[in-house]
């Protein structure tokens, strides 16, 4: 697949052109990687998101928890 990007900012391609050349990658495989990586942190993003509205849906589910505090007495006065 080919794309086309217009109108990079300079500050954007400076970084990008030096962290081509730290790692020893052409510029066009430093994009790939950058956008390799974000593809993989905005899929991680859904998949929280996902569990979170899951364990919300459980945490409904459960039935409510009575006061807690009769139960610390009465063990603390065994």
């Amino acid at each position: 697949m080919n794309i086309t990007v217009k109108n990079v900012p300079d500050s954007i391609y400076r970084v990008m052109k030096r962290e081509a050349k730290r790692q020893r990658r052409s510029l066009n495989a430093e994009i790939i990687q950058a956008l390799a990586n974000e593809a993989g942190e905005a899929e991680r993003r859904r998949q929280l998101s996902n569990l979170r509205k899951e364990l919300d849906r459980f945490a409904a589910s459960l039935p409510p928890l009575g006061d807690s505090v009769p139960l610390i007495r009465e063990d603390r006065e065994r």
